[in-house]
């Protein structure tokens, strides 16, 4: 029986409120072992992904048999900071919604982000700075699947006191100008959603 080991690595970022995956080629990134499992990881993310704070954690491992041979899949997942990507020409964005979401790698990844994104560590690393908070709220609909009152949704994070206003207003070219906030420094993990 031939062993084919294999690498998915899905590295997601927030566009505009929107959940994007990095991609190559409009594809999930899938590499095989060369080395071992670390070194195989961190060779590929050097050679060929430019990310400033790349933190991949194993998500899931799969294993699928057919004719003679096993193919055993190890899944890798972050979420970064769009900021921190430098994206070339082979690599690009693409919305999760335009994603195969029948795809097991998709639909274990996105099981795995709901739980890191309700997370205030987690969503402090996407927005590290200001932002309003439709873009949050439109990010949490679109992960959760739900729709939240805005006021109700404001009032939430203030409660949990895991956002400051800046007591500014953005400079909105698009729309009508928001308050702007940015998340607290927080030692311990709490859950938003």
């Amino acid at each position: 029986m031939n062993i084919i080991l294999k690498n998915v690595i899905n590295i997601f970022t927030i566009k505009d409120g929107k959940i994007n995956l990095i991609t190559k080629n409009k594809k999930l990134i899938e590499f095989e072992f060369i080395d071992d499992l670390d070194t195989s990881i961190n060779n590929y993310i050097k050679k060929n992904i430019n990310i400033k704070g790349l933190d991949l954690k194993q998500c899931h491992t799969f294993s699928k048999k057919s004719n003679n041979n096993l193919e055993i899949s190890i899944l890798y997942i972050d979420i970064v900071n769009i900021n921190n990507i430098n994206l070339d020409n082979a690599f690009t964005l693409l919305e999760v919604k335009e994603l195969n979401n029948d795809n097991i790698y998709v639909k274990e990844s996105m099981e795995y982000l709901k739980k890191q994104l309700v997370l205030n560590s987690t969503i402090k690393k996407l927005y590290p700075d200001e932002f309003i908070l439709p873009e949050i709220q439109k990010m949490y609909e679109d992960l959760l699947n739900k729709k939240y009152d805005r006021r109700n949704f404001r009032k939430k994070l203030i409660k949990l006191d895991v956002i400051e206003d800046l007591n500014k207003i953005s400079s909105n070219k698009n729309g009508r100008p928001a308050k702007l906030y940015k998340f607290k420094d927080i030692k311990e993990d709490k859950v938003l959603f």
